[in-house]
């Protein structure tokens, strides 16, 4: 049985991994959890926690994000092995962790954000990494997004130092704001629609539009792509953690999202959510493939992934 939250509609004014470990399904409205604070979770004893995942679109190797580290898979998902971040670079910390990931389509660039190692990225799928943080304070990357109509324009969130933005393609960073009202951030993503607000600032030709949404302690919260402040939506019950979203590249209305009840959808750029599939259970990140962007997969805290084949709609695991 599908699940549908409500939504009231964003009044106040307002750029793709994450972490999730659930528990039974229902279709009763989550309990709430304290403000900010996660729900007691178990660690799996390999990986830890997941917190994000990337399918290389040349030969379809898989790299999974988790506490224990950066894992890679060849063998399309099934099993996943340890591997080190390799660069030149003696600050990045080869055994680190990838908090998330974000791909420039346009100029086949991977970033990275790490725990510790700030924001890196790959020109090689992949392979070697070097940093691309100047101007971004911290090294801890909680959120990060692309906007995809511009791919130069990319979003990092630093923990306790708040939210930074590029320009010109993570040349360099300036700070935007201290990031969304809940500083538990698990994740970012970029929703491109023109919104009222833009319409509003007359922005129909421009390519900065849309929402950047971070899935955090508190649900959702949003920003308008002026960063006139953020929103938290009212479409999650309040108190809930999100662990992993995903914006649809296909409907740009449309995204992802996990948390403590299972994964969810919105097709109305989240005014409202229904529950995809009741059984998908531990999500803790999402990822819509680059060569076929109606896949999806969802990479749970066992390490184990599930495919969609159909934007979120239906899954199989690997």
């Amino acid at each position: 049985m599908k699940s549908k939250y409500l939504i009231g509609i964003i009044t106040a004014t307002v750029v793709i991994g994450g972490l999730v470990y659930l528990v039974q399904n229902s279709n009763k409205t989550p309990a709430p959890v304290s403000s900010g604070q996660d729900e007691a979770i178990a660690e799996n004893p390999t990986y830890g926690h997941v917190h994000s995942v990337f399918r290389i679109p040349t030969d379809g190797t898989i790299l999974m994000g988790a506490h224990a580290g950066l894992y890679k898979s060849t063998d399309d998902g099934k099993t996943f092995v340890r591997a080190q971040i390799k660069s030149g670079d003696p600050s990045v910390n080869p055994n680190g962790e990838f908090m998330n990931f974000a791909y420039d389509g346009v100029n086949k660039i991977l970033y990275g954000g790490t725990h510790d190692s700030g924001l890196l990225k790959s020109t090689d799928l992949g392979q070697t990494w070097s940093r691309a943080d100047d101007g971004i304070d911290g090294q801890d990357i909680h959120g990060l997004a692309i906007n995809p109509l511009d791919t130069n324009r990319i979003y990092a969130y630093s923990v306790d130092k708040g939210l930074f933005g590029t320009q010109d393609g993570a040349k360099s960073w300036n700070k935007i704001d201290d990031g969304p009202k809940n500083p538990n951030v698990k994740g970012f993503a970029y929703m491109p629609t023109l919104t009222g607000m833009d319409r509003n600032m007359r922005r129909e030709g421009s390519t900065n539009i849309g929402y950047l949404w971070a899935g955090n302690g508190a649900g959702l919260e949003s920003s308008f792509a002026c960063f006139c402040g953020w929103t938290l939506s009212q479409g999650i019950p309040k108190n809930t953690t999100v662990y992993a979203l995903a914006a649809d590249p296909l409907n740009k209305s449309t995204m992802l999202v996990a948390e403590k009840e299972g994964l969810y959808q919105t097709t109305d750029e989240a005014k409202m959510f229904t529950k995809v599939r009741s059984e998908l259970k531990d999500v803790g990140a999402l990822w819509f493939d680059i060569e076929n962007p109606k896949t999806v997969f969802a990479a749970t805290n066992n390490g184990v992934i599930y495919e969609s084949p159909d934007s979120g709609v239906s899954w199989n695991k690997k």
